[in-house]
């Protein structure tokens, strides 16, 4: 693990245990350091001193005592232990290979990730009028120890950096430490020293081998000398094997049980017998003295000759790239992951420093505006946004508003009245009688002289049914031509049935609008409209001006929102557009479910859990995931066929999803569901990559496969057709591609695709008759829709053939080893997004109350609104989940200021600026365009 975060239980434990390793001492370099603002302010400079570290630990700070008294005892947190380590190959050229310049580089990009940490995640907990807030410090104590060897005694430079639980606050007192930020950026402190150590590296003559999440090698230690020395990962994987997960699929829980499991005493050697036995390790694999000491000379004679000059340039576009990614799917974004994106892009060829100042050059000149940033629990943290972001929020708010009274309403105010009328006693004598709100929100719509009207209705209170139905059969009545559209090509299918028209997906339609006759007029109806972008919103709403079109939006802002930057269907709302309100909800037939949903709305989860408990469902806890996911996967299959139809099993991760559709698919392989043979294939799964993403070449690995979405004639490339990825040259920027028919294509990332392509990840399943899948990709000419379900009816494991047999009974057999016929998954389990539009009789959902990033208000609200009769959660911890939700609102943030006032009065804003802002999209659009790939 190159970075990890653990808390220390003890003083005593930790001052024996980071003062065990110093043979540092032994060639002059110092095994322990203070560090931190903090620690300057105490003044505790170069060697530790262990009666300072101890009273530290015990919170005894500058005539300070932290901590609470609970029943007269004294509880204080000692710290905790962030731990980064060098690659292997950097390990093995210092220890093994003797080049202790590398041992100073370790030491200098640890202090770059500290200071990174103390800039960005230092914070306290402070009351003010009663609330309790998180207050940035900007400083930490901090005591790092360098140690060389793992437990396994093999090579391992790293160091422990202990974080003491203390900060100074802006009044100058010492209190206890925040470290929430700390354990949820784990993954980032480690791509930070990782970057500047790269960078280090470099400097020191070496070649570079770059790989995923700011990884790297050096050249020259070929991945036969790195395992030799790898015992610690090797036994950390055996045991994840002996859990049938694996490193890359094992979740973090996983990983840390293996690591504690497999975990060694640590013993002191003696250096020198080590270093003896690491040489004949390295011998026998073939890197010996002569092939250790050859490439440090290169190294240092490289070093020697290189002139190390700092490119302004190299960090700009690193900065300009990780500002395209980051807000392509968030409007604004923490400063700390700007930081970090950038590192990556220019791994090896710009420091931290150098991109801390590009990203005040394009603040400076406008590119990055500053924000503040919220995490999920509502923290602030310094941000920006893009000036993309703001022109396309300006420019959907200026199009609505010039938008108002802009067009003749579809009926009179008498007609719509008597058209609801007819349709309300028409629904009634079925036995389904309409609500008011119901009736208003159709006579508004049909009256309305707005192009762009809206329709906010809660989960389950039958808008398709009753109000668009009705107002897409008066408008084809009155000549106006309707267009059913969504985000899904699932939602739009259902949309498409249920108005009589045929419906279309957002994306087609921005692609290929379709229209009406020559001056006929045209209605487009989204549902599913929290999921759009802010993006697709303004072209969408650019194209309704261009036809001259009228649009209506249908969604829920209290459900999930879309996957890309913005939250467009609540920020129009705020700004004043004309919205139609549904809040009687007929879904649940089930009072106390019904209740449980209601209090999901308000946000009370204390309220809706006690419901569902009392009648509207069940709540059942076990401690561990494990033991979730077989109570889950026993429930399930103890269904028979027709229950488990009608019941919707939701896990908020998709690395859960496929775990817990392991264990649904063995329990129902033991009840005799799933038979017949096994049949393994390569399914192909989205990689769901950004613009700027797609144009990084360590975006693809070998064996993924490519579908461009336009022809390329030029070099042999036509639209929709597989190409498996063969090779990957980074430096380049080029991809070795191979069609199904043996041709060979060479991509350059720089000159033509990487804007229209999409890319999928080779994953390996299997299929039994009676498997349950459903398709992953739109494929009109097989008649197969993104997100539709099948049931495996037979296999012919010699053809290597499934016949999947349609929801409505349509037969079609696919090729399991063809590229078209791969898009398909298993259809148990659903992530709270795909849920979301679904309705079933009983819901199954997993929510753990740690994971910050997929439980919130909102994912909680889609998953027990999908119920009709019962929704069973399977947590943790019950009250644990309840505190959680309610910390985590999972409001989604826009680039420009939010609220009613403040939505307004940019709507207003946006209409005194279109050129501009169009100037700027523009502008915004080309840059992003042009980087020349990732080869900076």
């Amino acid at each position: 693990m190159v970075a990890s975060v653990s808390a220390l239980t003890s003083s005593a434990q930790a001052s024996s245990y980071y003062e065990a390793d110093d043979y540092y001492a032994e060639g002059g370099l110092s095994p322990s350091e203070w560090q931190g603002k903090g620690a300057e302010e105490l003044g505790l400079s170069g060697d530790v001193d262990r009666d300072r570290f101890r009273e530290l630990l015990d919170g005894k700070v500058a005539g300070q005592q932290l901590g609470t008294v609970r029943d007269g005892q004294l509880e204080h947190r000692p710290g905790w232990d962030v731990t980064l380590s060098a690659p292997k190959s950097v390990s093995i050229m210092a220890e093994v290979a003797g080049d202790r310049r590398l041992i100073e580089a370790h030491g200098q990009a640890v202090r770059t990730a500290l200071a990174h940490v103390e800039a960005h995640m230092a914070a306290t907990r402070v009351r003010h009028g009663g609330i309790v807030i998180r207050e940035a410090t900007g400083n930490l104590v901090v005591a790092s120890f360098q140690h060389g060897t793992s437990r396994a005694q093999d090579p391992q430079l790293h160091t422990h950096n202990v974080i003491m639980n203390a900060t100074q606050g802006e009044d100058g007192s010492w209190r206890s430490l925040e470290p929430r930020a700390i354990y949820q950026l784990q993954k980032q402190i480690g791509a930070i020293y990782r970057q500047e150590l790269a960078l280090k590296v470099r400097e020191l003559g070496y070649e570079i081998a770059p790989g995923k999440e700011s990884m790297f090698e050096i050249k020259g230690v070929s991945a036969d000398v790195i395992a030799a020395f790898s015992t610690r990962s090797a036994e950390i994987e055996a045991a994840l094997g002996e859990r049938g997960t694996s490193r890359e699929e094992a979740s973090a829980a996983e990983k840390h049980v293996a690591a504690l499991d497999t975990r060694q005493t640590k013993v002191a050697t003696n250096h020198g017998v080590l270093v003896a036995d690491w040489r004949e390790t390295a011998d026998r694999a073939g890197f010996d003295a002569e092939a250790r000491l050859a490439l440090v000379r290169e190294a240092k004679a490289q070093a020697a000759n290189a002139i190390h000059l700092p490119d302004p340039s190299i960090a700009d576009r690193a900065v300009v790239h990780a500002a395209a990614k980051l807000g392509e799917r968030q409007s604004v974004f923490a400063v700390a992951a700007l930081h970090e994106e950038a590192g990556r892009v220019g791994l090896g060829k710009v420091g931290y420093a150098e991109i801390g100042d590009a990203i005040g050059r394009a603040a400076k000149e406008g590119d990055l505006i500053d924000r503040t940033f919220l995490d999920r629990r509502g923290a602030a943290f310094a941000g920006f946004t893009t000036r993309h972001n703001i022109a396309a929020e300006r420019a959907l708010l200026r199009i609505e508003a010039q938008g108002r009274g802009a067009l003749a309403s579809i009926a009179s105010p008498l007609a719509a009245a008597k058209a609801v009328a007819s349709a309300a006693a028409q629904s009634e004598r079925a036995g389904f009688g309409w609500n008011a709100d119901q009736k208003t929100a159709t006579e508004q719509l049909l009256t309305s002289r707005n192009r762009i009207t809206a329709v906010q209705g809660y989960a389950g209170t039958a808008k398709t049914t009753t109000v668009l139905a009705t107002f897409a059969r008066e408008a084809e009545a009155r000549g106006v031509s309707v267009v059913a559209l969504a985000p899904t090509a699932s939602a739009a299918m259902t949309l498409g049935e249920a108005l009589g028209t045929r419906g279309d997906t957002v994306a087609r339609h921005l692609l290929a609008p379709e229209g009406s006759a020559p001056g006929q007029p045209v209605a487009w109806i989204v549902d599913e409209a929290s999921l759009l972008s802010a993006r697709d919103t303004a072209r969408l709403f650019e194209l309704v001006e261009q036809h001259d079109a009228r649009v209506i939006l249908v969604g829920d802002v209290k459900q999930l929102g879309s996957v890309d930057a913005g939250a467009a269907f609540a920020q129009l709302q705020s700004a004043g557009m004309q919205t139609a309100t549904l809040g009687e909800i007929v879904r649940q037939s089930n009072a106390a479910a019904k209740e449980a949903v209601l209090a999901s709305i308000e946000g009370d989860a204390k309220k809706a859990l006690a419901a569902l408990d009392r009648g509207g469902g069940q709540i059942v806890e076990h401690a561990d995931r494990a033991g979730r996911f077989a109570a889950i996967a026993e429930r399930y299959s103890g269904l028979d066929k027709g229950a488990r139809s009608r019941t919707l099993v939701i896990e908020p991760s998709r690395e859960g999803r496929d775990t817990l559709t392991a264990d649904i698919r063995a329990a129902l392989a033991k009840s005799g569901a799933l038979s017949g043979p096994a049949v393994a294939m390569e399914s192909l799964v989205n990689k769901s990559l950004t613009r700027a993403e797609a144009r990084d070449p360590l975006s693809y690995d070998r064996g993924d496969v490519v579908r461009f979405t336009r022809d390329y004639p030029d070099k042999g490339v036509a639209r929709g057709e597989a190409y498996r990825v063969e090779a990957v040259d980074p430096a380049k920027a080029a991809i070795a591609l191979r069609s199904e028919d043996g041709r060979e294509v060479d991509w350059r990332l720089r000159q033509w695709g990487a804007g229209n392509v999409q890319v999928f990840a080779s994953q390996t399943i299997d299929l039994r008759t009676g498997d349950s899948i459903r398709f992953t990709r739109n494929d009109r000419e097989a008649g197969r829709i993104n997100g539709a379900r099948g049931e495996v009816a037979a296999i012919d494991e010699q053809a290597r053939t499934a016949t999947v047999r349609g929801a409505r009974g349509q037969i079609q057999t696919l090729d399991l080893d063809t590229a078209r016929d791969r898009h398909i998954a298993h259809a148990y389990v659903d992530t709270a997004f795909a849920a979301q539009g679904r309705t079933a009789d009983h819901v199954i959902i997993h929510a753990d109350s740690r994971a910050a990033n997929l439980v919130d208000q909102k994912s909680f609200y889609v998953g027990i609104s999908r119920a009709k009769e019962s929704a069973t959660i399977v947590t943790d911890d019950c009250a644990k989940l309840t505190s959680a939700i309610n910390q985590r609102a999972g409001v989604v943030q826009t680039a420009l200021s939010q609220g009613p006032a403040a939505g307004a009065a940019m709507a207003q804003a946006a209409i005194a600026a279109p050129a501009a802002d169009k100037a700027i999209s523009a502008a915004v659009s080309q840059a992003a365009t042009s980087l020349p790939g990732m080869g900076l």
